[in-house]
């Protein structure tokens, strides 16, 4: 029922990238919601959340664990899709050369929602090769596990 597909985390030569796919046993509406109202997203993705849901908009998103993360909207097509730049360091704007994009994309699907999150630009950070693949590496294992707990916040049982 709640099916976990997940794509392989993809590599090209010129770029890092990470792509994660699940179903979660909700209806769309309700995965939007958590994906784009801050009190839910503080709810599975860190312990708080600060959110001005529009094109341009900025965010935050704090772990007790890490501190803040500052966000800038760049894309909000409800039900269907929300991206963002986000800061590759905590306390730090989410500026080219210090950001990655994230991009979550919703589809119906007959088991609730198809979700896909797609992170990209780790090549573009002000970094070097191994702290780029250090920090996609760290990223790929953070949204299996916020994802894990996005499913569990909406059904009650991890993907």
């Amino acid at each position: 029922m709640n099916a976990d597909r997940t794509a392989n985390t993809e590599q090209t030569a010129d770029e890092l990238s990470i792509t994660r796919t699940v179903v979660i046993a909700a209806p769309r509406a309700r995965v939007w919601a958590a994906l784009t109202e801050a009190e839910q997203i503080g709810r599975w993705l860190g312990q708080s959340a600060e959110l001005d849901l529009r094109v341009g908009g900025s965010g935050v998103f704090t772990w007790d664990e890490y501190g803040p993360s500052q966000i800038e909207v760049t894309e909000v097509q409800p039900p269907a899709s929300f991206g963002f730049r986000w800061a590759a360091d905590v306390h730090t704007p989410p500026t080219a050369g210090q950001s990655t994009l994230v991009r979550f994309t919703l589809v119906d699907h007959p088991e609730g929602t198809e979700l896909t999150v797609t992170e990209t630009g780790f090549e573009t950070l002000d970094r070097d090769e191994i702290d780029q693949r250090r920090l996609r590496e760290g990223n790929v294992e953070g949204w299996r596990i916020e994802l894990g707990d996005l499913a569990e916040y909406l059904t009650g049982t991890r993907v």
